[in-house]
């Protein structure tokens, strides 16, 4: 994953330097950037935080009762945002995003076998409105509110029956964000870091270039 994302960072950084390579001349101020696009990750939303924790707590419930114990591995929040700014103080549009939890049954408290392993995904595709109330050339602070869909995808591979057997289910759901405080420093490249309640990772950090 650490490889994935050191590739996507590269590609994007290559990308924006061509296309401000093919842009106006050096003079050209910053605020004529009109277009952001950033990559960010997190640990969990607040949505997927709830949903994790209830499967989690009825699972450790269950093997708790049953002496049958359950480890859960959340493996965090991505996601890819790209943002039009159409004044000052507003910019327009999309991010898309995933994260992603497992849960591992054992069949006894020396978890000498896997019973079954349950996998859950939420994919996100939100529209955007980000509104900026400090707007400086290294510094912005903005909040801002997304609504979208999101596909659920859940699946369970269970052992217990000396061969694996899949189960799959899928969901649509709506999707919503509140960006309740963001921060953005720098210029044409910069760092973010993000509070969000929602379908975003609550605590969220990226990086991202203006052309």
């Amino acid at each position: 994953m650490k490889k994935h994302l050191v590739l996507l960072v590269t590609v994007l950084l290559c990308f924006c330097q061509i296309l401000s390579a093919q842009n106006s001349p050096k003079e050209k101020i910053y605020s004529d950037l009109h277009n952001e696009l950033g990559i960010n990750a997190g640990p969990f939303s607040l949505v997927g935080s709830f949903t994790y924790g209830t499967i989690g707590f009825w699972s450790a419930l269950g093997g708790s009762l049953s002496h049958k114990p359950v480890e859960m591995n959340l493996c965090g929040n991505y996601s890819i945002h790209y943002y039009y700014q159409v004044k000052p103080w507003c910019q327009v549009g999309v991010k898309a995003m995933v994260e992603a939890a497992r849960v591992r049954h054992f069949s006894d408290t020396l978890r000498t076998r896997i019973t079954s392993v349950d996998r859950y995904a939420i994919l996100s595709i939100m529209p955007s409105v980000r509104f900026t109330y400090l707007n400086r050339p290294w510094v912005r602070l903005y909040s801002g509110v997304d609504l979208g869909c999101a596909y659920l995808w859940s699946g369970t591979t269970d052992y217990s029956g000396g061969k694996a057997e899949e189960k799959k289910n899928n969901n649509f759901l709506f999707a919503f964000n509140v960006t309740a405080f963001g921060v953005n420093v720098g210029k044409k490249f910069y760092g973010l870091f993000e509070l969000n309640a929602g379908f975003d990772s609550m605590v969220k950090v990226g990086i991202g270039a203006r052309f």
